[in-house]
């Protein structure tokens, strides 16, 4: 693929290393001439200097036929501005964006960035997953976290535990893909029974997934 990258700090560097073994075509922009001398020396790849909106450079490398565009600087307004100038005035199909403030992804995404990526943001999706004993977790978010896979562990405390699940009213837009019991998956339908020490494994909207855990952790009543 042809990959053309914005920003050649420390993400940019490391990035650019990661993707070479691949045999992509990449180049690269930086503003600082220290850099573009290093990264041009040591990864022998092709380095402008330049802030990556420079539309006359981004023509010369024809930026038209890059496959994915990715603007890694440490500000979000260059990183946006490159991204939007990408996919609107040389149609790459493809824009990735690195976010320092995690309130900006929204934004981004909003005005046209493909997919806005922060380190902030996954470090506490991290955390928060680390911390929270109560048997639920996020696994995967899918189409821009419009969709998000759940693992749920069932413990014999919670209220759908023992129950068929024909008789287990899930919230709206919410589907149980598969249960893990033992060493064996289960695709369940609705004669499936919920047993302690199951792990199950639903998909739901983003705005559906809270409703889900308080249905999975409520407690039986005594």
């Amino acid at each position: 693929m042809f990959i053309v990258i914005v920003g050649g700090g420390k993400v940019g560097y490391y990035l650019i290393k990661s993707l070479i073994p691949h045999n992509h075509k990449i180049v690269v922009f930086d503003p600082v001439a220290e850099i573009c001398h290093k990264i041009a020396n040591e990864l022998n790849i092709p380095v402008i200097n330049g802030d990556g909106t420079d539309i006359d450079k981004l023509t010369k490398i024809g930026l038209s036929d890059a496959d994915i565009f990715i603007a890694v600087t440490g500000k979000d307004e260059d990183n946006l501005i490159a991204c939007q100038l990408a996919k609107k005035n040389f149609g790459v199909k493809r824009t990735i964006a690195r976010v320092n403030n995690p309130k900006n992804i929204t934004v981004f995404e909003r005005l046209g960035v493909d997919i806005a990526v922060s380190s902030t943001s996954i470090i506490t999706d991290l955390i928060e997953q680390e911390v929270d004993d109560s048997g639920i977790k996020t696994i995967m978010k899918l189409k821009k976290g419009k969709i998000v896979l759940t693992e749920i562990d069932v413990r014999s405390t919670h209220a759908i535990c023992d129950k068929l699940l024909k008789d287990i009213q899930l919230p709206r837009d919410c589907i149980l893909i598969s249960i893990i019991r033992d060493d064996e998956i289960i695709i369940p339908n609705g004669y499936t029974m919920i047993k302690s020490g199951d792990c199950i494994i639903a998909a739901t909207s983003k705005e559906k997934q809270q409703e889900l855990k308080e249905y999975f952790l409520k407690s039986r009543k005594l």
